[in-house]
């Protein structure tokens, strides 16, 4: 039992030290190996409770997600708690149902089945209500973009099924008498896509440049009534020029709600227009809540030169804080939720859809925070750069800022488009379509940068069909759950 806790504890210690922020990537091709072993033993073992398979691999996926999630605590103990416990139960789930296809299908089938049921997992916690795919397996190499440039053919969901299978065939070739010198195969496997990434590896903004003042005004998220307009402005007129196309603002900035339908009777957006007239280029993209229809949204506002505001309404809500997922069974933690979060709590109404801010020159795809971790919610939407606007500061000064914005170069890669992107504070910045920062703030720095961002009309492969990884890896998944259940019953069977 020492033995087989210490291989547990170990998986999810070398899951937790690959992680951007917090270690090394290299490690994640390695990481499942110890967990194999424990698996193994209860394969070798059959008389003994398989079952017991899932409480080991919970023990390393929950080691994984407290080590790399731990900052969202700082946001919610409530929704932190949930967090670890429904990631680490997914996680097992698919380990589980490995080991439950291996004893019927054979070990071949039975590591080939883990690839798809991790997948499927991944895939479902991209697209429930429950989503949050911050542990995603792919989003591992967001420091180093240079290896997986094809990520623009596949998602980040393609790096996942790459590190499943070196783990695989490392520890095949590990557990192997007969192969213990063999290291071809998997050696290969590791290097080919490397390779591929670094032929891919170019610069694809080549075409006009556009001139964008980001702002970081560095906000206290627990207390942003601290927020001056004026002070905005003005931190945002030591970089502006009379070339500046777009001044773009982080999320929530504006404080309170605006009602859609009369935005102009504010008197921070009436200086904001003031601040327009003086420079006769300047589009500003602004994050707010705002109220219609007696709904309300999370929201980017583009306001354009001589044209009224379009409103881009946030897609991916954060899971209790933003809304109440699946309320029929949710509903009744909603009071002890408000009390933790100062009564603000599921009260924001879901975008349909993603709203591409155009103008004369630019077609600006804006993600307002959490959607910048989803790559498929961009599928199909054309444009020549993304903007995100974020609040990073619920976090604190933790691995979580720092993750975020390392995520939002593996978009710029899979879109093939630079990012301009501005958090309340830390980290702001800018990124071209191969992931390369170019320029970045630092943690409570109150700043406003003036970037020249490259525009291109690149669409991708991925752009173009989304996580279809998932779809066809789910569908695969089902038949072999099926045919695995088929072959079990069969064997049940009595013969004459």
């Amino acid at each position: 039992m020492k033995k087989l806790l210490f291989f547990s504890i170990l998986s999810g210690l070398l899951l937790s030290f690959s992680w951007p922020g917090i270690g090394l990537f290299p490690l994640i091709f390695v990481a499942f190996i110890p967990l194999f072993l424990v698996e193994k033993y209860f394969s070798d073992y059959r008389g003994r409770n398989s079952w017991k398979v899932f409480g080991y691999s919970f023990l390393t996926f929950f080691i994984f997600n407290i080590t790399t999630t731990y900052w969202v605590w700082h946001a919610s103990v409530g929704g932190s708690i949930a967090a670890f416990i429904i990631n680490s139960l997914l996680m097992s789930l698919a380990f589980i149902l490995f080991h439950k296809v291996k004893g019927v299908l054979g070990k071949r089938r039975g590591y080939f089945a883990l690839i798809f049921f991790w997948i499927s997992i991944e895939y479902l916690h991209l697209h429930w209500e429950l989503a949050f795919p911050w542990l995603t397996l792919g989003n591992v190499f967001a420091t180093i973009p240079e290896i997986v440039q094809w990520y623009e053919f596949t998602g980040v969901l393609g790096g996942s099924i790459w590190v499943l299978v070196i783990n695989i065939l490392l520890f095949i070739w590990w557990d192997s008498e007969r192969i213990k010198k063999k290291l071809i195969f998997p050696s290969t496997i590791l290097l080919i896509p490397i390779i591929i990434s670094l032929s891919l590896e170019t610069d694809f903004d080549e075409g006009e440049m556009i001139e964008v003042v980001i702002v970081q005004p560095n906000i206290d998220s627990y207390n942003e009534s601290s927020f001056n307009i004026d002070t905005f402005i003005s931190l945002s007129e030591r970089a502006i020029t009379s070339s500046t196309e777009l001044l773009l603002a982080p999320e929530t900035v504006l404080q309170g709600r605006r009602d859609e339908n009369s935005l102009i009777k504010y008197s921070d957006i009436d200086k904001l227009l003031k601040l327009q007239e003086r420079y006769p280029k300047l589009n500003i993209l602004i994050g707010a809540t705002t109220r219609k229809n007696n709904n309300v949204y999370n929201s980017a506002i583009f306001m354009s030169k001589d044209k009224n505001p379009i409103y881009h309404h946030k897609t991916k809500l954060v899971p209790g804080a933003e809304s109440i997922p699946y309320p029929a069974l949710f509903n009744r933690f909603k009071n002890l939720l408000s009390v933790e979060l100062d009564g603000v709590v599921g009260h924001y109404t879901k975008g349909k859809d993603i709203t591409v801010f155009r103008n004369e020159k630019v077609d600006i795809l804006p993600l307002i925070c959490y959607e910048s971790i989803f790559g498929d919610v961009i599928t199909g939407k054309k444009s020549n750069i993304i903007a995100v606007i974020t609040n990073d500061g619920w976090w604190r000064n933790t691995a979580g800022h720092k993750q975020h914005f390392q995520y939002a170069r593996l978009r710029a890669i899979e879109q093939r488009k630079s990012i301009v992107r501005s958090a309340n504070t830390g980290i702001s910045g800018l990124i071209h379509s191969n992931g390369k920062v170019v320029e970045k703030t630092n943690w409570e720095e109150e700043i406003a940068i003036n970037v020249k961002v490259p525009l291109n009309d690149k669409v991708t492969f991925y752009n173009r069909y989304g996580d279809y990884i998932g779809r066809i890896f789910s569908f695969v998944a089902v038949l072999l759950l099926l045919s695995s259940f088929v072959k079990k019953r069969i064997k049940k069977i009595p013969t004459f």
